[in-house]
């Protein structure tokens, strides 16, 4: 026998397989030129894809062309109707270059505001075409952005130009836009499902406790509902109220908005519901909730009667939105164009999503620091007149809205006029960093308020133990693991944790009570993490006048005393070259999903990411976690 398989015999038996040196130092010198090699070939397709369309879009912009006499405007709701400026990253550019799979369009409110505005005024533009489904994503096409939408679709209207609608399944939120048609067109095959508002939550207490999972929970607010998920089963008495006041008073104004719209009673649609949710084509014909039943072959030939027809492709004359809208660095409020730095400006601020601790700003969640040092750049920029914050929010990090409003104070000592306009919501941190302003406009529907805190502090010491793991700690103090998942906390840190949230929300109520000038007996009133809808908070003096961003920018023009001046939006939007400079950021879309199952999985799977947002240095929040972006019309 060989002294090579002497050697070999015992290591084989142990289940040993050996590697000459050489070996595998040739492998690991093959796998890494292979990584250089694939990583060098994705950033040179990468960078193709990029300057490929750079030029191609500087082709397509030298050549585009404005509609001629006649033209409709295409408006098709599949988007997602988002408050701020979306953000651009080289993983969608990628995805879709590589894929050819398209996104929905994100287009943010005030660009298709603006663009309706100006339709209203073109005189080659004759009427409008809305089709098309909502597909929200995050926070975006709340109710009351959805609102300020239509409110520009009236402005269109009084310029004497037709709104054509055509539909076929559309959602009980899409059919409130369509409800404002003139002439509302029906597919033959089509349904119309309205079935009322619902708010679902997910539950994980049990679940926790199964698999080990500790979590302690701290807060002040009878209201505060937004431990619920991690402490109970189901609603609090406290927290159902509240959810079924604002579904409600939602209800109430989708009914009267549609029945308004179409001239049809509430009364009628509610009898209708009661005896069925699902509408047919003969049902919606029959009380008025559509004008013709038809199909897009019918519709296409009363657009080409009523504006003319298309020379290249025989149908109507048309111009997509999405092409309408003018991105144009120079695009003004007063439609005039400003070339250089020195002229006013008005900045918007846009804060979408969970406050968190940091600098993200992504839509979903967003950064106070990253808010902060914008608002910062504008307060010592003297060229910005006035600033108008545009709170979409729930709410979240405590530590991440004390940023944000210390800055907001700085802006207003220093002279700056700061005003609000809440979005569809602006609730718990998003109100802490509204109400030190010098006005708050809110739609009827927003909701807001929750003015409460509470603290969450997870513990994986069961969870750990259950596979075998075990934590060990060497310490300073014996609280010096306290923000630790090591170990439940001991009463003693319960009890200091709870007085640190007395604190906070005793500062939250002396703010609210400072800036809003109300004393602290009707500010307890009005506190508790109760929410309001913005109808409410108007009448209780926590918001001071209903309207949106519009509105919100001429006040802060009027408070500036600039009637020229430009708009520069925070964040602005960006072009798919920005996108490199984010060549190690990585975001995620998602779409609203189709089927029951798909629903209950996007549930789970985005209860677990909602639990990111809970990065607090000291665990406190001031949240409203049950909302989601289309409060009612959406799971």
């Amino acid at each position: 026998m060989s002294a090579c398989k002497v050697f070999l015999r015992p290591c084989l038996k142990r289940g040993v397989f050996l590697v000459p040196i050489f070996m595998k130092t040739f492998i690991k010198d093959v796998f890494k030129r292979l990584a250089v090699s694939i990583v060098s070939s994705l950033l040179f397709i990468l960078l193709s894809v990029f300057l490929f369309q750079a030029i191609l879009s500087s082709f397509v912009e030298s050549e585009k062309r404005e509609p001629e006499d006649g033209t409709f405007l295409v408006v098709d709701l599949s988007m997602n109707l988002t408050d701020r400026p979306s953000s651009l990253t080289l993983e969608d550019i990628t995805e879709e270059a590589l894929t050819d799979e398209k996104k929905p369009p994100q287009l943010y409110l005030r660009e298709v505001i603006e663009a309706i505005a100006r339709a209203g005024q073109d005189s080659s533009i004759s009427g409008m075409l809305i089709k098309g489904g909502f597909i929200p994503d995050g926070y975006g096409s709340g109710y009351s952005a959805v609102r300020e939408f239509m409110n520009s679709l009236v402005r269109f209207k009084s310029s004497g130009k037709p709104i054509v609608g055509y539909y076929s399944t559309p959602s009980q939120l899409d059919f409130m836009v369509f409800s404002i048609c003139d002439e509302l067109h029906m597919n033959p095959s089509g349904t119309l499902v309205l079935k009322g508002l619902s708010n679902e939550q997910l539950f994980f207490t049990e679940a926790f406790e199964k698999y080990g999972v500790g979590i302690q929970v701290v807060r002040v607010g009878d209201f505060k509902g937004a431990v619920e998920p991690f402490t109970e089963t189901s609603f609090s008495d406290e927290n159902r109220l509240q959810i079924n006041r604002l579904l409600e008073l939602r209800w109430d104004d989708y009914l009267k908005t549609i029945s308004s719209n179409r001239g049809v009673e509430s009364d009628l649609i509610t009898d209708q519901l009661n005896n069925g949710f699902i509408f047919t084509p003969d049902i919606c014909d029959k009380i008025g909730l559509v004008d013709e039943i038809s199909t897009w072959g019918d519709v296409l030939d009363r657009l080409i009667e009523i504006g003319k027809a298309d020379e290249d492709s025989g149908e109507f004359a048309r111009i997509e939105l999405l092409n309408y809208i003018d991105r144009s660095v120079d695009s003004l409020s007063t439609g005039e164009i400003l070339d250089h730095d020195k002229d006013d400006k008005i900045a918007i601020i846009y804060i979408e999503g969970v406050i968190v601790d940091g600098w993200v700003d992504d839509g979903k969640s967003v950064g106070g620091d990253e808010i902060a040092r914008r608002i910062r750049e504008v307060r010592k920029d003297d060229n910005y007149k006035a600033l108008v914050l545009r709170v979409n929010s729930p709410g979240g990090s405590v530590s991440g809205a004390e940023s944000i409003l210390s800055e907001i104070t700085h802006a207003r000592a220093g002279g700056l006029p700061v005003v609000v306009s809440m979005g569809s919501i602006a609730a718990s941190g998003g109100y802490w960093i509204s109400m030190s302003s010098d006005k708050i406009f809110a739609g009827e529907q927003t909701i807001t308020g929750s003015i409460g805190v509470f603290g969450v502090i997870p513990n994986l010491k069961k969870l750990s133990e259950n596979f075998g793991l075990h934590w060990d700690v060497v310490k300073t103090h014996k609280s010096a693991d306290i923000m630790g998942v090591s170990r439940p906390k001991t009463d003693h840190e319960i009890d200091v944790v709870q007085k640190h949230v007395d604190r906070i929300y005793d500062r939250f109520t002396t703010l609210v009570s400072e800036n809003r000038d109300l004393n602290s007996s009707e500010v307890d009133k009005l506190a508790q993490g109760r929410v309001w809808m913005g109808i409410d908070a108007i009448d209780n003096g926590l918001v001071d006048q209903v309207g949106g961003l519009l509105d919100a920018i001429n006040y802060a023009a009027e408070l500036a005393s600039v009637s020229n001046y430009k708009i520069i939006d925070f964040p602005k939007i960006e072009s798919p070259m920005d996108a490199i400079n984010e060549l190690f950021e990585a975001s995620s879309s998602r779409m609203i999903p189709n089927t029951s199952w798909s629903v209950f999985i996007e549930q789970f799977k985005s209860s677990f990411a909602y639990l990111d947002n809970f990065n607090d240095p000291i665990h406190c929040y001031s949240l409203s976690s049950w909302y989601r972006g289309s409060f009612g019309f959406y799971p």
